[in-house]
């Protein structure tokens, strides 16, 4: 289990996160949702060992993760960021094969199984096709496919997702997201994903967490996070929540004021 207590975390005087404590089962996708500046891609920053936190603990299975060594943590956590820059002169196979790298030996070269876990992860996020193009070459929406095949490609069981359906069309969004969603209960993977986009979020995850200028401000399932109130105190928007007509699931809807 992923667990965070009490967590702080602040950019130099300026809090972004006040005591915030949230779990996550293996099995389970967690998504996270909020306005922009509430603190979803720093929480994911500090999960991943990137940001140091002024307070609190976060730790998986009774080990603390900000305490491991880098290399350890490595073989953990993978994260799929938002908005890197992938090296242009790579190919897309080389970009995927980077998430092998803490599995590698001191030769550092890669075996049957690292191929293997590679080619697997490029079938699954339907990246395979690009895998002799170099990544200077390609869209954005493509770019964030070989992020999420080398996240998978670093098989941890932890995955932390930071707006991975950024850039995306229609049917990548859908498919990266059963992807993401059928791995987590397949291989009991603990998933923490930011999405701005909340019909995506009551679709895809077992539970929602709403963060709010830095705490949390609602945290269960979809039906119980996404309420008129709760986004209305949110977004400073009014909405319509419906039945999802094929899931039951919530669906948002925008009303004019």
């Amino acid at each position: 289990m992923l667990k965070i207590e009490q967590l702080e975390l602040a950019y130099g005087s300026t809090p972004v996160l006040t005591d915030l404590s949230l779990q996550v089962q293996p099995g389970e996708v967690l998504g996270l949702i909020g306005p922009n500046g509430a603190g979803k891609s720093s929480l994911i920053r500090a999960l991943s060992g990137v940001l140091a936190p002024r307070r609190g603990r976060i730790s998986f299975n009774g080990q603390d993760l900000l305490a491991m060594p880098e290399a350890q943590r490595a073989r953990l956590v993978s994260v799929v960021p938002q908005s890197t820059q992938l090296p242009p002169a790579f190919t897309v196979y080389e970009c995927v094969a980077l998430g092998r790298t803490p599995h590698l030996n001191w030769l550092g070269s890669l075996g049957a199984q690292d191929r293997a876990k590679i080619d697997w992860a490029m079938q699954v996020t339907e990246s395979a096709a690009l895998k002799n193009r170099r990544a200077g070459e390609l869209s954005g929406g493509e770019q964030q496919r070989v992020l999420l095949a080398r996240a998978l490609a670093q098989d941890c069981p932890i995955l932390l997702l930071d707006e991975p359906t950024a850039h995306l069309d229609l049917h990548h969004q859908v498919a990266i997201l059963n992807v993401v969603r059928s791995l987590a209960r397949e291989r009991e993977l603990a998933v923490l994903v930011a999405l701005h986009d909340l019909n995506l979020a009551s679709l895809f995850a077992q539970r929602l967490a709403l963060l709010v200028n830095g705490r949390l401000q609602a945290e269960g399932t979809p039906a119980q996070v996404l309420t008129r109130e709760a986004l209305q105190q949110a977004y400073s928007v009014s909405t319509r929540i419906l039945p999802n007509p094929e899931t039951g699931q919530p669906w948002v809807v925008l009303q004019d004021k």
